[in-house]
């Protein structure tokens, strides 16, 4: 019981870092977005563990009012995100 409780815990751990990291991705590309000139609306963003701290994904949205699809390449290896993204065309 108290290693199913531990696995417990460290699943919702998990789920927590990944809702700030999807949340610390998407508000850094849409302000990013806004000093552009740009209105970005996102609906999802789908991130996963590649290799070590490095993710890789696929952002969904509205870019001044059309469909847009980013690549989403993050490294979270230092003390701030690197994040990278390229619009699908």
């Amino acid at each position: 019981m108290v290693v199913a409780f531990a696995a417990l815990v460290m699943l919702n751990g998990c789920i927590v870092s990944d809702t700030k990291l999807n949340d610390k991705v998407t508000q850094s590309i849409v302000e990013y977005e806004q000093q552009q000139g740009n209105t970005l609306e996102v609906t999802d963003l789908k991130l996963e563990k590649a290799e070590g701290k490095n993710y890789k994904g696929v952002l969904t949205g509205k870019l001044n009012g059309e469909d847009a699809v980013f690549d989403v390449t993050v490294d979270d290896s230092g003390k701030e995100f690197d994040i990278d993204w390229e619009q699908r065309k």
